[in-house]
C-alpha cells in the first residue's frame, strides 16, 4: 500500500522538475534570443547609418570635381586664354591662370598647366608643393581623355599622393581648331578645405582619408594619423563600420570603380549604444530569473495536480479515435470541462471524417489535376490529372506508385529533385512554378503547379495542384513574337534588334572583339511601291529579308527596322575587308532581278552603311547614328554601294544641318538677294535677257556658296520657299527695269524637280505673275532633265504643259550631259535649250566637242528650239559658237554675275535683243 504512494510521489516530483526545467530554459533562451536580438538590432542601425554616410561622402566628392569641372570649363572658354595661346603669348596666359586662381570658390586646382602642340607645360600656374611633373608628366597629361577625370596614385617617399587630373581643349569658335589644353589636378593629400566639407557634411569632429591603408589627409582627432589602432584597421576592412569601446568607425569608399577601390573616408564619433544595451539587459536578468523559478514551479505543480488525469482520458480517447474513426463516442470523466472539450472533440471528429469524405469527393471532380505523393512515390491522383496527361480513368493503377518526376519531362527532373531535397531539408523551395509535363504519349504539355504540405493516411505528404497551361503558353509565345518580331518578315524588330545590339557589344567588349553594324535601305523602292501597289512593294521587302537572311547565313543578326529599312550585326566581324566582302554579297544578293505579282520583274538595288565596334564609337546611340549616316552617303553617292562611316561624315551632317538652320532664317528675315548675268545675242551685241542667281550673305558666316546651301535646300524642302522667293524677286526686278525704261526682254528662273513635285507650284507661278504683273511672255522657266524624269511626280507632261498654258516659256538646262533623246524632246514642250559648259569649254581645240555642239543646234533648229550657250569664257569659244548657228551666248567672258543696281547700268550701255534667259543657281 504504501510502496504504490511512494511511487506515485516520486513521479509526480519528477514531472514537476522537469516542466519546470523546461519552463526555465525556455525563458532563459527567450531572454538571451532577445538580448542578442537587441543587439541585432543597434548594428542594422549603426549599419542603416553607415550606408546613408558613405552616400554623403560621394555626395561631397562629387560636388567638389563638379565645383573644379565648371571652373576648369570657364577657364577654358576665357577668351583672353585662346587670343594668348593663337598668340603665342605665355605671359598673358599665365596672367590669366593666376587671375583665375584667385577666385573663391573653396577649393582650387593645385595643378594648373596649359600644354600647347609641341610645347608641353607652356603655361603653368600650379602652386602645390609636389613638382608638376612628378605627379602630371606631360606623357600621362597627353593620355588624358577631354572632360573626363582620372585618378593618379604617385608614391613619394613612401607616401601614396592621390590626384584627380582633367583636361579640357581651348578651342577656337570660328573652326573649332584646338588651340591646347588646359589640365588641372587636384590633390587630396592635406587637402583641408575637402576634408572639412567632408566633417561639415558628415557631422563628424575626426575625419579619415585612407589610400592602401595610409592615412593621407586627417581632421579633428585627439591622435596622430599613423597611431590609428590595428585591430581598427584589419575590422574596418571587413566591414564598412565598428564599434569599439566607446567610439563608432565609419568607413566610406570615396568613388565607384576600380580606381578608387582602395581610396577610404573614416569617420570617428563617440558611440554607446553597445553599452546601454549591454548595461539594461544586465540589471533585469537577476529578477527576470528569479521570476521564472518561482513561476515555473508554480505553474508546473498546479497543472499537473489538476489536468493529468483529464488529460490522460482525453489522450487516450484520441489515440482511440486515430486508430478506429468507426466509434467516435466519447465517455465522460468527473471534471466538467474537460467533459466539454471531449464532446467537442467527439463532434469535431465527426465533422471532420465527414468534411474528409467530402474533400475526397471535390477533388475527384475538381476541373483542375490533383496529385498527393510521399517519399517520392505517388499516392493518389484525381481524374482530372489523368485527362490532362492523356491517360484512361482505367490508368489508375498504373500511375498510382509511380516516381513523381515521372510524371514531368526529363529536363524538368533536375529542378524538381532540387525543390524535392529543400523542402526535406526543411529549406525554403518554390510552392508555385511552372514546368514541362509528359503525357502518357510522350508529349510535352505546359502546367502550373502548386504545392503544399498536408496530411494523408496520418502520415506528413504534399498535395499538387496542377492546371493546365498550354493555351496560355501559346498565347504568351504570340504575344512575345509580336513585341519582338516583325509582321512581314518574320524578323527581328527594332526593339529585339536594339537588345541582340546591345549584348554582342558588351559580349566584344568583354572579349576584345569587333562588332560591325549595317544599316540597309532599299533604293527607289517609294517608286515601285507607288506604281505597282503596296502588295507589290510588301512581296518585295519579303524577298529582300530572305535574300539578306541567305547572303549573311548564320553569322550575324539580320532584322527590319521599318519601311524598306534592314540593319545587320556582324557580332565577330574580322577585318574591315571581311565587313566589306559580307555587305557585298548583300548587294550582288539584292541586284538580281525579282519576279513579283503578275509575272512582273523588278530591280531593286540598296544602300548600305557601315560603322564597327569599338573603332568608331562605344555608346549604342552613337553607332546608329553614324551607321545611319554612312548609309545616307551611300545613297547619296547614286545608291547600290556600301560606305564605312568616316569622321567627315559628322562634320558633313552638322555643318549641314547648321546651314539648314541660317537658311530658314534668312529666308524668314529675306536676307538673300539676286544678281543677274547677262546671255549676249552676238548677231547684234545686244542684250538678249539675263539669268537671275541667288546669293546669300550670312551676318556671321560671310558670304556662302550657292554650291554650299542649295544642296541643303534640296535635301530639306526649303528649296520650294527659296525658289519662290527667287521667282518673286525676279519678276520685281523686270517691272523695275521697265518702269526705269529701261527694256528687259525677258528673265530666266531656274525650276528645281522638288519644287514641280509641289502641288502649289503652278498656282504660285500664276500667283506671282499676277502679284508683280509682270508679262508671262518675259518670264523663262529652266528645268533639267530630273524634272522631265521625275518617277515621283505624277505626270511631268501635263505639269509643263500647265506651265506653257500660262505663257510662260520652258528652258532645258544642261542639255547633252543627262538621258535625252529625240523622241523626249518632241514629247515635252521645251522652248529653248541650253549647252551645257563642258562642251563649250574645249570648242577651240576639241573637234569632237564642236561636232557635239553642232549636231545639238542642228538638231534644235530641226525641232524649232532656240539654243543658249552657256559658260563662254573666252572671245574664241564666242567666235566658234557664232559660226555654228548659235547666237546667243552666257559667260563670263560677256558679263559675270552683278548686282541690281550694276545689272542696270549695263543694260543703259547696250541695245536690248531678241530674248533672255536666267537660271537661279
Amino acid at each position: 500500500m504504501t510502496k504504490p504512494q511512494v511511487r506515485a510521489f516520486s513521479y509526480t516530483r519528477f514531472v514537476l522538475g522537469l516542466f519546470a526545467a523546461a519552463l526555465f530554459i525556455t525563458s532563459a533562451l527567450l531572454f538571451w534570443i532577445s538580448y542578442i536580438g537587441s543587439l541585432s538590432i543597434a548594428d542594422r542601425e549603426v549599419e542603416r547609418f553607415a550606408r546613408s554616410e558613405e552616400a554623403l561622402v560621394r555626395l561631397v566628392f562629387e560636388q567638389r570635381l563638379s565645383q573644379l569641372d565648371a571652373f576648369l570649363r570657364t577657364l577654358a572658354v576665357e577668351n583672353q586664354l585662346r587670343d594668348a595661346l593663337e598668340a603665342d603669348d605665355l605671359a598673358a596666359a599665365t596672367d590669366v591662370l593666376e587671375r583665375a586662381t584667385l577666385r573663391r570658390m573653396g577649393s582650387q586646382f593645385e595643378i594648373l598647366v596649359v600644354d600647347r602642340h609641341g610645347a608641353p607645360d607652356w603655361a603653368n600656374a600650379s602652386y602645390s608643393i609636389f613638382r608638376t611633373d612628378e605627379l602630371l608628366p606631360a606623357d600621362f597629361r597627353q593620355r588624358l581623355a577631354d572632360g573626363i577625370w582620372q585618378f593618379r596614385i604617385v608614391q613619394r617617399d613612401g607616401q601614396p599622393i592621390l590626384l584627380a587630373a582633367v583636361a579640357l581643349p581651348v578651342v577656337r569658335p570660328e573652326d573649332g581648331r584646338a588651340l591646347g589644353r588646359i589640365v588641372g589636378g587636384y590633390v587630396f593629400n592635406d587637402s583641408l578645405p575637402f576634408m572639412a566639407a567632408l566633417a561639415r557634411a558628415l557631422d563628424s569632429s575626426d575625419v579619415m582619408l585612407i589610400q592602401d591603408g595610409t592615412v593621407i589627409a586627417r581632421i579633428g582627432g585627439d591622435d596622430e594619423a599613423e597611431n590609428l589602432p590595428e585591430t581598427v584597421r584589419r575590422d574596418l576592412a571587413r566591414s564598412n563600420h565598428l564599434i569599439q569601446g566607446d567610439r563608432l568607425y565609419v568607413r566610406s569608399r570615396l568613388a565607384a570603380g576600380d580606381a578608387m577601390s582602395a581610396t577610404h573616408v573614416i569617420s570617428v564619433r563617440p558611440s554607446e549604444t553597445l553599452k546601454n544595451v549591454q548595461a539594461t539587459y544586465r540589471d533585469l536578468f537577476a529578477p527576470f530569473l528569479l521570476y521564472v523559478v518561482a513561476g515555473s514551479l508554480v505553474a508546473a505543480f498546479t497543472l499537473h495536480r489538476v489536468t493529468m488525469p483529464a488529460l490522460s482520458r482525453l489522450v487516450s480517447y484520441a489515440q482511440k479515435i486515430r486508430n478506429d474513426t468507426t466509434d467516435v463516442a466519447y465517455d465522460p470523466g468527473r471534471i466538467k470541462e474537460f467533459n466539454a472539450l471531449g464532446t467537442a472533440l467527439q463532434d469535431a471528429f465527426t465533422e471532420l471524417r465527414d468534411t474528409d469524405a467530402q474533400f475526397r469527393a471535390l477533388i475527384d471532380g475538381s476541373l483542375h489535376g490533383v496529385s498527393i505523393h510521399a517519399n517520392d512515390r505517388i499516392l493518389y491522383v484525381n481524374d482530372a490529372l489523368l485527362k490532362i496527361l492523356g491517360y484512361d480513368r482505367t490508368d489508375h493503377a498504373t500511375v498510382i506508385g509511380m516516381r513523381v518526376v515521372d510524371l514531368f519531362a526529363p529536363e524538368e527532373h533536375e529542378r524538381l529533385n532540387f525543390y524535392t531535397r529543400a523542402r526535406s531539408a526543411g529549406t525554403s523551395a518554390q510552392n508555385v512554378y511552372e514546368a514541362r509535363a509528359i503525357g502518357k504519349d510522350g508529349q510535352r504539355v505546359w502546367v502550373e503547379i502548386y504545392v503544399r504540405e498536408t496530411r494523408w493516411n496520418g502520415s506528413d505528404a504534399f498535395y499538387i495542384t496542377i492546371a493546365d497551361i498550354s493555351e496560355r503558353k501559346r498565347q504568351e509565345e504570340l504575344i512575345v513574337r509580336q513585341a519582338n518580331y516583325d509582321a512581314l518578315t518574320g524578323l527581328p524588330n527594332r526593339h529585339l534588334f536594339r537588345d541582340r545590339l546591345i549584348q554582342d557589344l558588351a559580349r566584344a567588349e568583354w572579349d576584345h572583339h569587333q562588332v560591325a553594324l549595317l544599316f540597309l535601305d532599299l533604293d527607289r523602292f517609294k517608286n515601285i511601291n507607288d506604281t505597282l501597289g503596296h502588295s507589290t512593294g510588301d512581296e518585295l521587302i519579303v524577298a529582300a529579308a530572305k535574300r539578306i537572311s541567305q547572303a549573311l547565313g548564320d553569322r550575324g543578326t539580320v532584322a527590319r527596322l521599318g519601311g524598306d529599312e534592314f540593319a545587320m550585326i556582324l557580332p565577330e566581324a574580322g577585318s574591315l575587308l571581311e565587313i566589306e566582302e559580307a555587305a557585298t554579297r548583300v548587294l550582288e544578293e539584292l541586284a538580281r532581278p525579282l519576279v513579283v505579282g503578275d509575272g512582273t520583274e523588278v530591280f531593286s538595288t540598296a544602300s548600305i552603311g557601315i560603322t564597327v565596334f569599338p573603332a568608331d564609337g562605344l555608346e549604342v546611340e552613337m553607332l546608329l547614328r553614324q551607321a545611319d549616316t554612312a548609309m545616307y552617303h551611300a545613297k547619296a553617292d547614286g545608291g547600290n554601294a556600301a560606305r564605312f562611316f568616316s569622321a567627315h561624315m559628322n562634320e558633313q551632317a552638322a555643318q549641314a544641318m547648321e546651314t539648314e538652320h541660317a537658311l530658314r532664317r534668312a529666308l524668314e528675315r529675306r536676307e538673300l538677294h539676286l544678281n543677274f548675268q547677262p546671255i549676249i545675242d552676238r548677231k547684234g551685241n545686244t542684250v538678249a535677257g539675263c539669268e537671275a542667281l541667288v546669293r546669300w550673305t550670312d551676318p556671321v558666316r560671310g558670304p556662302i556658296a550657292p554650291r554650299d546651301f542649295i544642296p541643303v535646300a534640296e535635301a530639306t524642302g526649303l528649296i520650294v520657299p527659296l525658289g519662290a522667293f527667287v521667282l518673286e524677286e525676279a519678276c520685281r526686278f523686270v517691272q523695275d527695269c521697265l518702269g526705269e525704261g529701261i527694256d528687259l526682254p525677258m528673265i530666266s528662273v531656274n525650276v528645281s524637280a522638288r519644287q514641280c513635285r509641289d502641288e502649289r507650284f503652278i498656282e504660285l507661278v500664276r500667283d506671282t505673275l499676277s502679284t508683280t504683273g509682270l508679262d508671262p511672255a518675259r518670264l523663262h522657266l529652266e528645268i533639267t532633265e530630273s524634272v522631265m524624269f521625275d518617277e515621283t511626280a505624277s505626270d511631268p507632261v501635263a505639269l509643263l504643259q500647265a506651265i506653257r498654258a500660262l505663257g510662260v516659256k520652258l528652258s532645258l538646262d544642261d542639255f547633252g550631259t543627262g538621258y535625252s533623246s529625240l523622241s523626249n524632246l518632241r514629247r515635252f514642250p521645251i522652248d529653248i535649250l541650253k549647252i551645257d559648259r563642258s562642251f563649250v569649254r574645249d570648242l577651240e581645240e576639241d573637234a569632237e566637242a564642236r561636232s557635239l555642239a553642232q549636231a545639238i543646234v542642228g538638231m534644235a533648229d530641226s525641232l524649232g528650239l532656240e539654243v543658249i550657250a552657256e559658260g563662254a569664257e573666252t572671245s574664241g569659244q564666242c567666235d566658234v559658237l557664232l559660226n555654228l548657228g548659235c547666237h546667243l551666248i552666257q559667260g563670263f567672258h560677256l558679263g559675270r554675275p552683278m548686282t541690281a543696281d550694276a545689272f542696270r547700268g549695263f543694260l543703259r550701255n547696250h541695245a536690248t535683243g531678241s530674248s533672255t534667259h536666267t537660271r537661279s543657281a
